[in-house]
């Protein structure tokens, strides 16, 4: 298994490729419309240098950067919050960064969950995203920036990176920050999603039992082993049969992400899930936690490793436990609303269901 930086290596190599073929273009007379490029697995992972060379090229004060095919950038920094109350945005942030809200992203109280597809697009076209955009996600929680990061690649589109350490990375760099808040110019965004990274619950009631698919559980061991919930408004507790527990991918468990924020080592990630019993042999993983947050995470780093059949379920383990009814006598964790379970299998208690 290769690590990051040979990984990002061979992503240098294609791009010399890419650069000598549009210098040979142009020297011939040839004018070529430059159009977003996939960004490859390498290169959905960024250091503060990368971006230090994107802004530079964008005031024409370097050249461009290895992997940039676009004229068209927005860099993101995302948190649970409004303009009004990212305290850490307000406070530093990159040049020239604008604020994603991820409440946009999901269907509000009481569920919390992805919006549908066309509503997705809105919100990616409200900050200022088209189709040939290249975006650069960070924000001070790692889980929210590989939140975005997947919705915005599930949503079409093409050319997203996730900055490696987010601000405190960049600081560190002892590159320059800004306090103003920026406002997008909405543009129009519609694109071709990439419905096979996400795993429906139906989707999910149809593979679970299957050989051929692993169920790889990012939550903390107690979330797994039904002894919490794992969220103050989720009152049901438990897993999907025949999942595995990968370990916790939230920022705070320190097990996906090291303590400066950065990402760990592919070796590292490869030896925790092979210890999990996790390994690309072909089948199918479908990536779940409690609401796609942490999934999202150990989604990006199954994408840069290499695996190929892979599924974010999105919904986890609210949408597979949990349906909601009004109710004006509620009370609970969820007030004005009655929890009830789907009716989808469940278990609890040390694991006697996985089949590896």
């Amino acid at each position: 298994m290769m690590s990051f930086d040979q990984i990002h290596f061979y992503a240098l190599i294609r791009n010399l490729c890419f650069d000598a073929a549009l210098f040979l273009l142009m020297t011939c007379g040839v004018t070529m419309k430059v159009q977003a490029q996939p960004a490859t697995r390498a290169e959905s992972i960024v250091s503060p240098a990368w971006v230090k060379a994107l802004l530079d090229f964008q005031t024409g004060n370097g050249a461009r950067p290895n992997g940039y095919t676009t004229n068209r950038f927005v860099i993101l920094e995302t948190s649970w919050a409004t303009l009004a109350d990212a305290k850490d945005y307000r406070t530093a942030h990159l040049p020239g960064a604008i604020h994603l809200n991820t409440d946009e992203l999901e269907n509000g109280y009481p569920r919390w969950l992805l919006r549908t597809l066309p509503e997705l697009q809105r919100v990616i076209g409200a900050h200022g995203i088209t189709p040939e955009t290249t975006v650069i996600v960070y924000g001070k929680q790692t889980i929210a920036a590989a939140r975005v990061w997947w919705v915005l690649n599930y949503a079409g589109l093409k050319d997203v990176r996730v900055l490696n350490g987010g601000l405190a990375a960049w600081i560190a760099a002892g590159y320059a920050t800004e306090t103003i808040a920026h406002q997008p110019q909405p543009a129009k965004f519609s694109a071709q999603p990439r419905a096979e990274w996400l795993a429906t619950t139906e989707h999910v009631r149809q593979q679970f039992r299957s050989r051929q698919t692993l169920l790889a559980d990012a939550r903390s061991q107690a979330e797994f082993l039904g002894e919490r919930s794992g969220y103050e408004y989720m009152d049901f507790k438990g897993r999907i049969p025949n999942s595995i527990s990968i370990g916790d991918a939230d920022d705070a468990a320190r097990l996906y992400v090291n303590t400066d924020g950065s990402l760990r080592e592919a070796n590292e990630i490869q030896a925790l899930w092979k210890a999990a019993g996790l390994v690309n042999d072909g089948r199918e993983v479908i990536f779940y936690c409690g609401s796609g947050w942490r999934s999202s995470l150990a989604f990006l780093y199954a994408w840069a490793l290499g695996f190929d059949r892979i599924r974010n379920y999105s919904d986890g383990w609210a949408g597979w436990s949990t349906t909601y009814s009004p109710d004006p006598h509620a009370k609970g964790s969820t007030p004005g609303w009655q929890q009830l379970r789907t009716g989808n299998p469940t278990v609890t208690g040390t694991p006697s269901d996985v089949r590896k």
